[in-house]
């Protein structure tokens, strides 16, 4: 194996060179997950910085973005982000005019969350450009490998559920 090769028996691809020193690295799913994540947000600022909006913004505004209002603590578990992070995120869509926050009639101490017109309007505008980046984050993979990713991924976060500092909850 020579200093090119990206994992044992693999012929290295024009461009991508590795150093041996750290093939360990591409063995380890942690990693590798680490990294596409990183790729993905890089990806999304190219195409939403001008929007000034994350990731997970946009995740809790598609959440919402049927109309249902809901619980900041159901809210946050929809989208796999600690409770004081979703109220942080909330709080900041919440300057933006994109929701609005009341208390529940039936608990005075859950603030009950829903989308205003500005965030449906803000979601639907920058829903291409969101889509974009989740293109070009798969844009290297065939259809088959596409669905085989899928399938993989989403058995790997069904599996491994509970062991997240956030676990995500079921609506």
């Amino acid at each position: 194996m020579d200093k090119t090769s990206q994992t044992p028996g693999k012929e290295p691809r024009p461009g991508k060179v590795r150093s041996r020193t750290y093939d360990e690295l591409w063995t380890r799913p942690g990693y590798l997950i680490r990294r596409l994540h990183q790729i993905h947000v890089g990806l999304f600022a190219e195409e939403c910085g001008s929007e000034d909006v994350t990731p997970v913004q946009s995740a809790i505004l598609t959440v919402l973005q049927s109309g249902e209002e809901m619980d900041q603590l159901t809210l946050s578990t929809s989208v796999g982000i600690d409770r004081t992070s979703g109220a942080d995120v909330i709080r900041r869509l919440e300057r933006r005019g994109f929701l609005t926050r009341q208390s529940s009639k039936f608990d005075r101490r859950a603030k009950l969350v829903k989308i205003t017109e500005a965030g449906r309007a803000f979601i639907k505008g920058v829903r291409p450009r969101m889509a974009r980046a989740q293109e070009r984050l798969i844009a290297p993979l065939t259809d088959e490998e596409r669905d085989e990713f899928f399938r993989l991924i989403n058995k790997m976060v069904d599996a491994n559920n509970e062991a997240s500092r956030a676990p995500m909850g079921t609506l």
